[in-house]
């Protein structure tokens, strides 16, 4: 453990490093004034542990005594534990109690004793290396449950996407099977409608031959019933019913792509069909928010896991939207680089701000308000793309233009 000794004597430094060395005291470190010695202890740096694990203080120093030096240290929080002994040829009662307030432990008259040295050292020593171990223990336990905390909530957003999964497949086999009657039976009224249409027309041909009166009479029923209109307007009405129930196939079709509810292994995928179905997925979140616009590249299929792409994918498009105050755009780039993949997700958002940014996979780091954000998007959006697929997730961001994420995934892993 090391002893830092600040005096300004020479004598003393000597004397000291005499008697400490000789009791197997080998890291020692001296200081002429208070100056240095916060120097020495890195008292401006940011270094979280302590430089010292035992400070013998000089009270009578030049331009800083020890008492406000002591002072001085114990306001750090790395030096609230280390312990400090004044060295002192003073002992009227208010330089000792002065130096007990600003937070030594107990003090060595000069001339120093050899014994006495020793023994103060020797038991504060032992009193700091408790100390230290108790923090080590400490800081293990908040580790362990930190550890713990993030598996845990990374266990129930699997449990999410695998009941998501689950709903996906019920979905898609609920309407699936109703939706295929329908655009069926919108086939078959189709060509109903063309043979009424027909049957119209022939009937037309028939009436021309008749009475005048019976035209009439016919064509103010024509004309009643609106048979001109709805002739003419139901093709476009089977057309408009046929598209949407296309689109309702598709929706279902794209959220059951998107959970991957056929299994979890890694297979072949179109990088470019994963975002097409994630942006159905998120498209009611997104276009009150941002123009989307897309820019694919012709990129391979790449050997993954498409199921938790899309999860990262969606991720990053539903913070891209949440950052954009009234309306701005999203933008979707893909491309094929060297033996690797890159997806570029950009948005015209606040952006975020540099002290942030080397946050922002960490678990549990969040800057929304408290009930909106769990600050676990990005950080199992990180596990994925690095520890699952083996690639890179980098982030640029500008505050007051915008943010892009970056990711890299090879197209072939071992």
């Amino acid at each position: 453990m090391r002893i830092l000794v600040v005096d300004d004597s020479v004598h003393v430094h000597h004397q000291l490093r005499v008697f400490l060395t000789a009791d197997g005291h080998e890291d020692l470190a001296f200081a002429f004034s208070a100056r240095e010695a916060f120097e020495l202890l890195g008292l401006d740096d940011d270094t979280p542990s302590p430089a010292a694990d035992l400070v013998l203080m000089d009270i009578e120093m030049g331009e800083m005594g020890g008492i406000e030096a002591t002072r001085r240290l114990k306001a750090d929080p790395r030096y609230q534990d280390v312990p400090i002994i004044m060295i002192t040829a003073d002992t009227s009662s208010e330089s000792l109690q002065a130096s007990f307030e600003a937070g030594a432990v107990d003090y060595i008259i000069k001339p120093i004793r050899k014994i006495e040295l020793l023994a103060r050292v020797r038991s504060f020593l032992r009193l700091r290396e408790e100390v230290v171990t108790r923090i080590k223990r400490n800081d293990e336990v908040q580790r362990t449950y930190e550890d713990l905390k993030r598996v845990q909530a990374q266990l129930l957003q699997q449990d999410k996407m695998a009941s998501i999964g689950q709903l996906a497949a019920g979905v898609a086999h609920e309407i699936n099977n109703p939706m295929g009657f329908i655009i069926s039976n919108l086939g078959s009224l189709g060509k109903y409608v063309e043979k009424l249409a027909a049957y119209l027309d022939a009937d037309e041909k028939l009436l021309a031959g008749c009475d005048p009166a019976i035209r009439k009479i016919a064509a103010q029923e024509r004309q009643k019933h609106k048979v001109d209109y709805i002739r003419k307007d139901m093709p476009n009405l089977i057309a408009e019913t046929s598209e949407g129930a296309q689109r309702v196939r598709q929706i279902v079709q794209d959220l059951k792509s998107f959970s991957r509810v056929d299994g979890t292994e890694f297979v072949h995928a179109d990088i470019n069909e994963g975002l097409d179905s994630t942006l159905s997925i998120a498209w009611n979140e997104l276009k009150y928010k941002a123009t989307v616009t897309k820019d694919y590249g012709q990129a391979p299929q790449v050997w993954c896991n498409p199921g938790q792409l899309n999860q990262v994918f969606l991720n990053i498009l539903v913070n891209a939207a949440h950052a954009i105050v009234d309306h701005g755009e999203i933008r979707i780039k893909t491309r094929e680089e060297g033996d690797s993949v890159r997806i570029a997700i950009s948005d015209t958002g606040g952006g975020i701000p540099p002290e942030n940014v080397k946050r922002i996979f960490d678990p549990f780091f969040t800057t929304k308000e408290v009930g909106k954000g769990t600050g676990l998007g990005l950080s199992i959006a990180y596990d994925i793309v690095v520890n699952k697929h083996g690639g890179r997730i980098d982030v640029t961001s500008e505050v007051g233009e915008g943010t892009t994420f970056s990711i890299m995934l090879p197209m072939k892993r071992e």
